[in-house]
């Protein structure tokens, strides 16, 4: 399953002092986490309340942020940094514009806070507010208030097969700039037996040269084998006006009792409808991802 991606935004979302301590302090984390949130089946993967949410903490307690939550009308992306408490607390506010494409503004106000409850785990809220201007007809939209989890993937896959109704954070090996590592999430079903979704942010590179990002979906409710193997390969075509896009999409998990690990591939060919001609080619190679419960 294919969102649509956007060029890659040199935007900024405002620098925030986290809030002042109000626990014990945990250990000073270190590294990338990743995860976000996943709404209930059958609700769009890609409707309100979706998220991937990436951090990297750094040396001095400096954090940089980088997510994107899901609207009604439109996702929205941040690109903040932080200070983390002593308390492991954390909290950003801003807003965000990008140009995604000719004609397409989007503008992203957001909130976020959470805390880092130990050296590998974090969680927190975001809200957004969006709004979407096409060629100046604007569209507002609001995310609610998206709780999320984020992992620093440590704790390897552990006895294979995913326990009941388990969920999978972690980070992928891309960047979609000098930021953290991308994010994924996974959600398993409450028998145990198929990935219901799973979202991560993933970036191809276009024969072109340029880079383009984005949020990406396996298909949902993938079985998961007696081994803890899932094995999805994803192809489709999307057509606009005299456009015609052939997509290729493979994502691979092992999941286990403590954490999984896998890889995904995306390729795209955009062709002329009419003379079958090859327009452009993008594609992300093979890229591994891992993940803590």
């Amino acid at each position: 399953m294919r969102f649509q991606a956007t060029l890659l935004a040199g935007a900024l979302g405002a620098v925030t002092l986290a809030a002042p301590a109000v626990a014990e302090a945990p250990a000073a984390p270190r590294g990338n986490f990743g995860g976000g949130a996943l709404v209930s089946p059958p609700r769009d993967i890609f409707g309100a309340g979706n998220a991937i949410v990436a951090l990297r903490a750094l040396p001095e307690r400096r954090l940089e942020i980088e997510a994107t939550v899901r609207a009604k009308c439109a996702g929205g992306d941040i690109y903040a940094t932080s200070t983390i408490a002593a308390s492991g607390a954390f909290a950003s506010d801003g807003e965000v514009t990008q140009d995604p494409s000719p004609g397409l503004t989007i503008t992203t106000t957001y909130k976020l806070s959470g805390r880092f409850t130990g050296a590998n785990a974090a969680e927190g809220t975001i809200s957004a507010t969006i709004v979407r201007s096409r060629y100046g007809a604007k569209t507002s939209c609001r995310s609610g208030e998206v709780a999320f989890a984020a992992r620093r993937p440590t704790s390897g896959v552990g006895s294979p097969g995913a326990p009941e109704a388990a969920r999978y954070y972690g980070t992928t090996a891309q960047k979609s700039s000098t930021g953290p590592n991308r994010p994924i999430v996974i959600r398993v079903s409450a028998d145990g037996r198929r990935i219901t979704r799973a979202l991560f942010g993933e970036s191809v590179k276009c024969d072109d040269g340029k880079l383009a990002i984005g949020i990406e979906a396996p298909r949902t409710n993938i079985s998961i084998d007696s081994h803890g193997i899932v094995r999805d390969r994803d192809r489709f075509t999307i057509t606009a006006g005299e456009l015609v896009t052939y997509v290729d999409d493979h994502f691979t998990a092992r999941l286990g009792t403590r954490g999984a690990s896998g890889t995904f591939s995306l390729s795209d060919r955009t062709t002329d409808r009419t003379s079958g001609r090859t327009i452009q080619r993008c594609a992300s190679g093979r890229i591994r991802w891992r993940a803590s419960r």
